[in-house]
């Protein structure tokens, strides 16, 4: 939109960061090879995970509405003790941290004695049948008092009712907390693709080293994670089948027919996509990190001592995006938890819980803002805030270790483990890094960021300055940067691209108009330099 001959600001704005952004991703066949691989990995790995969450939920569906047909206490957790092959199921009320704990449980189930005869004679006439798809639940009520006892399965429309006790549906309570917890691994790991996307393209757009090795060390613990669940899936199929399918069980029927079968079908692919992210975000990685060690794309070449307080200021930021995600990550299975599973039932100060889950919400945000503006801007009161906030993240949640059920969450959940642990590194190295930045303020790195803008606002155009610090900053003549075609280049008539630069540009004096020299690279191999000046 054009007033009185002026663009309009905002979208001249837009446009300029556009091709700011276009030439980043554009800089060398291998930039943009990583940035395209990270877009295609999103979308294959996110509908992949999104297809196990679909099995994982309506697997969890079903089997949760038996269980609460039967009318099962919900103020209980199962806690499947397991020596080589025996196994032995116990239902406890409380969390069964401390070994008295665990002793005072319930012992419902076990590999090595009998399955309890207290079974609907009806029952007993089938073993290891197979659910349908088609089905309906009602509770099974004893005639004599009138309380419920179990449940009945109406299979294909009456053509199979199998009735079972209300023992069998406590059993189910193991697999169906596998399976609410498989869900919310399932969501994680969908959000997980969309946040590696974003540390890719982050690091692509700013040249972050750190960013892109902080994306391949993500994508080695996605291949590992990977491998894991699919030995952990064969591996909750063997239990399953001993405690809930098998002839020395409570139910002798088979609930998930297909579900096992399913959930390897999506995970072998899965596996499969991780690995190949892996080794191929490695290989690109290797040559973009070996690119930008020698030359980076920039408007303007800072002093070596503010190009290391602004690999400083990268390395932070990527503790601050990796402290965003995690962090909200372990949190927020931990409250989802708290409120959908039966530990809300154990829980004895769900309300301190819930208040530091609100603060650390709330407030991880602006944290993270206040992180990125205090070191751009040096601004000391600003960094003391952020520090301040991240010491309370790391104290406030180390603290929630006193409560046994956080702690019983955490042991029983190898994915929440996970998640918490390495929130708490990625907080530890934001506030490390963060207060060596902080060391650093007053020595140039907020004069270049700030020229850097204004020749982005300017539309200035940048170009390939080498990372060698005895030659200085200088041109990107005989840069081992091969530039692919890009918004920083244009065809013309004369040659294969035109570059423009300030060849006399002074670090301090932010306000000079800047002279650029056009370089013409002809067909002919001959340089064609032109002074212009504002």
């Amino acid at each position: 939109m054009v007033k009185n001959g002026m663009v309009n600001p905002v979208r001249k704005r837009v446009l300029i960061n556009a091709k700011s952004a276009l030439a980043r991703i554009t800089l060398t066949p291998h930039t943009l090879a990583f940035f395209l691989l990270s877009v295609i990995h999103c979308v294959a790995q996110g509908l992949t995970a999104a297809f196990v969450y679909s099995e994982d939920a309506s697997s969890f569906k079903f089997m949760n509405d038996m269980v609460q047909t039967a009318q099962v206490p919900k103020n209980e957790v199962a806690r499947l003790w397991r020596s080589g092959n025996n196994l032995t199921l116990k239902l406890c009320t409380a969390a069964p941290i401390e070994k008295a704990v665990y002793d005072d449980c319930e012992t419902v189930w076990s590999s090595v004695g009998d399955a309890d005869a207290t079974l609907v004679p009806r029952f007993l006439a089938g073993l290891s049948r197979r659910a349908s798809q088609e089905f309906m639940l009602q509770p099974l009520v004893d005639p004599v008092n009138e309380t419920v006892v179990g449940f009945t399965l109406n299979i294909d429309n009456g053509r199979r009712i199998v009735d079972f006790s209300q023992t069998c549906a406590r059993t189910l309570e193991y697999p169906l907390r596998i399976l609410d917890n498989s869900r919310r691994e399932d969501l994680a790991l969908i959000g997980s693709q969309f946040w590696l996307l974003g540390m890719s393209t982050f690091g692509i757009l700013y040249n972050s080293i750190p960013h892109i090795w902080a994306v391949v060390f993500a994508r080695f613990m996605q291949t590992t994670w990977a491998s894991y669940t699919l030995w952990r899936t064969t591996d909750v199929q063997f239990r399953y089948d001993a405690m809930i399918v098998g002839q020395n069980t409570l139910c002798r029927f088979d609930f998930l027919p297909n579900y096992f079968t399913t959930r390897i079908a999506l995970q072998i692919p899965e596996l499969v996509l991780s690995l190949t992210a892996f080794l191929s975000t490695s290989f690109l990685a290797f040559r973009v990190v070996k690119g930008y060690s020698q030359s980076t794309i920039r408007r303007v070449g800072p002093p070596a001592g503010v190009m290391r307080l602004y690999k400083l200021f990268l390395t932070t930021s990527m503790f601050l995006q990796l402290s965003l995600f995690f962090t909200i990550t372990a949190i927020s299975l931990w409250v989802d938890q708290l409120r959908t599973s039966s530990i809300a039932f154990l829980a004895q100060r769900s309300g301190i819980y819930y208040a530091l889950f609100v603060f650390t919400i709330v407030t991880i945000v602006p944290w993270m803002v206040m992180g990125w503006f205090a070191i751009r801007r040096e601004k000391t009161l600003l960094m003391a805030g952020f520090l301040f906030l991240n010491t309370s993240y790391i104290v406030f949640w180390s603290v929630m270790f006193y409560s046994e059920v956080y702690r019983w969450t955490f042991l029983e959940w190898p994915f929440f483990a996970c998640s918490t642990i390495v929130s708490f590194v990625v907080l530890f190295g934001a506030a490390i890094f963060g207060a060596i930045s902080w060391s650093g303020f007053g020595k140039g790195l907020a004069h270049y960021l700030h020229v850097e803008q204004v020749l982005l606002e300017s539309d200035f155009n940048p170009d390939v300055f080498a990372n060698d610090t005895e030659k200085g900053p200088g041109s990107s003549l005989g840069s081992p940067v091969q530039r692919a075609p890009s918004a920083l280049s244009h065809f013309s008539a004369e040659g294969i691209s035109v570059v423009k630069k300030d060849t006399n540009w002074d670090f301090e004096n932010v306000d000079r108009p800047p002279i650029y020299t056009v370089e013409v690279e002809s067909k002919g191999s001959v340089s064609l330099d032109n002074m212009l000046s504002r």
